[in-house]
C-alpha cells in the first residue's frame, strides 16, 4: 500500500476497533496486528497512542463531514444541522466517548491534540457561520454557545446514557437558545 492509503487503513481499522470495543480496546500492538504490521511498523505512522487517537478523532470528524455536505442556508437549516450532530453522537457512542476523552486530555498544551482542538472550534465557526448567519444574528457567538452546550450535554449523556435522554435535553436547551438568538435579530 502507498503511505497515505496505509495510513487511512490504519485509521479506519482503529475506528472500527473503537466502535466495537470502545477506546480502551484500542492498543498499539493490537492495532498493528489487525493491520498486518509490526508494532514498530505502526509507530512509523503514529509514534505513540496520543498521536494515534488524535488522528482517529480527526478521521472521525472527516467521516462525519459527509453528514453536512451540500447544505444550503435557509429557514430551519441551522436546526437541522444541529439535530444531525446530536443524532450522530447518539448513533456512535463509542466514537463520542473517544472524542470527549481525547479532548479532555488535550487541555494539556503538551498533548499532541492541543492545537487540533483549539483550531477545531475556529474551523467549525468559519464553516457554519454563513449558514447560521442566514437565520440568526451574531452567528459566531451563537455557534460558540452551541458547541459548549453540545459538549456539556454529550459528557452528561456519556456518564449515564440510560438515565440521560440526550435528544430530549438537547431540544429543551436548543429551542430557547435559538429562539433568543432569533429575537436578537429582530430587536
Amino acid at each position: 500500500m502507498e503511505r497515505d492509503e496505509r495510513r487511512a487503513h490504519i485509521l479506519a481499522t482503529a475506528m472500527a476497533i473503537i466502535d466495537d470495543r470502545g477506546h480502551s480496546g484500542l492498543t498499539m500492538r493490537g492495532l498493528a496486528r489487525e493491520c498486518g504490521l509490526s508494532a514498530p511498523g505502526l509507530m512509523h505512522y503514529f509514534p505513540d497512542m496520543p498521536t494515534l487517537v488524535v488522528a482517529v478523532v480527526a478521521y472521525r470528524e472527516e467521516r462525519d463531514e459527509e453528514l453536512f455536505q451540500g447544505i444550503e442556508p435557509g429557514p430551519g437549516t441551522t436546526r437541522a444541522i444541529l439535530d444531525a450532530g446530536i443524532e450522530n453522537i447518539i448513533a456512535r457512542p463509542k466514537a463520542a466517548e473517544l472524542f470527549a476523552i481525547v479532548e479532555a486530555q488535550a487541555i494539556d498544551p503538551r498533548h499532541p491534540g492541543h492545537e487540533y482542538f483549539k483550531q477545531r472550534a475556529d474551523a467549525i465557526i468559519t464553516e457554519f457561520a454563513p449558514i447560521v448567519g442566514a437565520e440568526y444574528a451574531h452567528p459566531e457567538e451563537l455557534i460558540r454557545q452551541l458547541i459548549a452546550v453540545a459538549d456539556g450535554l454529550q459528557l452528561n449523556w456519556l456518564r449515564d446514557p440510560t438515565a440521560f435522554d440526550l435528544l430530549e435535553r438537547w431540544h429543551a436547551i436548543a429551542d430557547p437558545l435559538l429562539a433568543a438568538a432569533q429575537r436578537c435579530e429582530t430587536a
